[in-house]
Order: C-alpha cells, then sequence, then structure tokens
C-alpha cells in the first residue's frame, strides 16, 4: 500500500497521523502534507523513518523511488 493510499485508508486519523509524522521527522505538517499529495518525495532518511514508525516496508510505501 503506497503512502498516500495507507493515509488515505484512516480518514478520521489522518490529521493525527500527519502530526505525529511531521514531528516525527521534524518538519512543518504542510511539508507532510506535501508528500501526501504527491508534491513532494521525503528524502531517504525520512523514507527509512516513516517507513520504520508505520511498519511498512520503505519499497511499499514510495514503490517507484
Amino acid at each position: 500500500m503506497e503512502f498516500k493510499e495507507y493515509v488515505n485508508s484512516l480518514p478520521n486519523q489522518r490529521d493525527e497521523l500527519m502530526e505525529n509524522l511531521a514531528t516525527l521527522c521534524r518538519v512543518s505538517k504542510i511539508t507532510v502534507y506535501r508528500w501526501f499529495r504527491g508534491d513532494f518525495l521525503p528524502d531517504a532518511l525520512k523514507r527509512k523513518v516513516i517507513a520504520d514508525y508505520l511498519q511498512i516496508s520503505e519499497k511499499e510505501l514510495w514503490p517507484n523511488v
């Protein structure tokens, strides 16, 4: 399940998840939202952190990287 699909699968927890990811990655919530929309791709370290946090493989979350 790709990152955007995963976030969309949690409609009631989406804002909380995005806030947690922003804190975890030390970026703004706007940045996480841009990742979610596909405007930008998190750098390699942040992708690893997000994958570990979500317990989903990085390759599954971002298959085209």
